[in-house]
């Protein structure tokens, strides 16, 4: 008999879980990877997509290891920091619109994935919480790349400005030298 009531919850649990998924479908963050150590502004896109009365709140949980460094202000909302919570109260996201709300930090100093709970809410009490992933890589190859074509055009501006200062002196040199006669 226990193992039908626990089949029966499972089941609830999973439901729940399935039928939330979508719904989290539709907040969105950007960039959604950000390299070890790096300072970064990240962006949350907050959607109403059926709420009539509004979101009135919007909270972001930062994680423990992600520095937090400020938060964006928003025109016509007011925000609060406790911690490593930020949150903008007073504003509206009407039905079937959407806002966006910023951080800015810096990411953890190891690989990993973090979590950011997003709670949204109305005036009535009515809130949902999405936990938001946010992928933490280590530097790439493509970083690398970047560094070598960043010093391949450091060389090339050089090799420029030899050329010049060349150009220039065979330039003063013709003009300077006397008149042959």
């Amino acid at each position: 008999m226990k193992f039908s009531a626990w089949s029966s919850l499972s089941i609830s649990v999973c439901s729940a879980l399935v039928l939330a998924a979508p719904a989290a479908a539709h907040l969105s963050v950007n960039p959604n990877s950000i390299h070890t150590g790096q300072l970064a502004d990240i962006t949350f896109s907050i959607p109403n997509a059926d709420d009539p009365i509004g979101i009135d709140h919007v909270t972001l949980g930062i994680p423990a290891d992600f520095q937090l460094d400020d938060a964006e202000a928003k025109p016509g909302w007011t925000q609060s920091r406790t911690g490593q919570a930020i949150t903008w109260s007073g504003g509206l996201i009407p039905k079937s619109q959407y806002a966006t709300f910023s951080i800015r930090g810096t990411a953890p100093n190891k690989p990993e994935t973090v979590l950011f709970n997003v709670l949204v809410g109305n005036r009535t009490g009515k809130s949902i919480t999405y936990r938001v992933g946010l992928d933490v890589t280590a530097a790439s190859q493509q970083d690398k790349g970047a560094r070598t074509l960043g010093k391949a055009a450091l060389g090339v501006a050089i090799v420029a400005a030899v050329l010049s200062l060349g150009a220039l002196f065979v330039g003063l040199y013709v003009w300077l030298r006397p008149p042959r006669g």
